[in-house]
């Protein structure tokens, strides 16, 4: 029984080596790319930067953490994650298991 019939016409597999349905570079695509500078550049057209900076503080000091986080990053850069897990760390993980 196939439940997903029609669904399944439509699919097509990917071609052998180039496919433009396919970013094998794993960049961000040329529309997206533009589309966001487009958005970038009137966002900064229509906004004041001190009254953004002061919503900015406002929620960071509310501690809001997205606030938090994104205030760390931008003055103290982000901070540099291994990608194949290797883990080079003198000391001790403690995993504290807390009942409430």
């Amino acid at each position: 029984m196939t439940t997903h019939s029609s669904r399944e016409k439509n699919l097509r597999p990917f071609k052998k080596g180039a496919d433009a349905r396919r970013n094998p570079l794993g960049r961000v695509s040329q529309a997206r790319s533009t589309w966001m500078a487009k958005f970038l550049n009137a966002l900064a057209e229509k906004l004041d930067p001190d009254e953004a900076a002061e919503v900015f503080v406002k929620r960071y000091r509310a501690g809001i953490p997205f606030f938090v986080g994104e205030a760390h990053e931008r003055l103290g850069g982000k901070v540099t994650q291994p990608v194949n897990g290797d883990l080079k760390v003198d000391g001790k993980l403690i995993i504290e298991v807390v009942k409430t």
